[in-house]
């Protein structure tokens, strides 16, 4: 099983993807890429749809989850965050991969057979290993989405 997870921030999009098992994952690879700069809403709309679609292309995940975020919410945001989730549950409707979103709240410890209290970012960090650049909290919350899909 391959599963990718994505989270999107008003500047990047994160991901990564892992395979295997909840209790044995396995890191495949991840990937930060910066939004473009200085495009309309409706240019990045179609930057976000060739992007996502080359990024499933070549990863060809069985499932696929993002990060679903609920704050700070601006006209901004919307375009950046909103809009490359929606573009991104498209592109897997079309391709008929299981697609799900991943609330903050319902990522607990618990989830991943730790106890109460465990620090994700350093279990993360234990099972998949540390792979810079880029691996940081939003890195770190990728690979848990795409974790709990395994």
């Amino acid at each position: 099983m391959t599963t990718i997870g994505f989270n999107f921030t008003s500047s990047d999009i994160y991901f990564v993807v892992v395979e295997g098992t909840l209790n044995a994952p396995n890191f495949v690879s991840k990937n930060k890429i910066s939004l473009p700069a200085n495009h309309s809403v409706s240019e990045r709309v179609d930057w976000f749809e060739n992007e996502l679609t080359a990024i499933l292309n070549n990863v060809n995940p069985d499932r696929v989850s993002y990060r679903l975020t609920i704050n700070n919410v601006t006209n901004n945001y919307v375009h950046c965050v909103y809009y490359a989730q929606g573009i991104l549950n498209f592109l897997c409707h079309k391709s008929q991969i299981a697609i799900c979103h991943t609330s903050p709240a319902s990522v607990k410890p618990n989830k991943f057979n730790q106890p109460n209290g465990t620090n994700l970012e350093t279990y993360v960090d234990n099972v998949l290993g540390f792979h810079p650049p880029h691996w940081n909290k939003n890195m770190r919350n990728s690979a848990l989405v795409a974790m709990l899909q395994l």
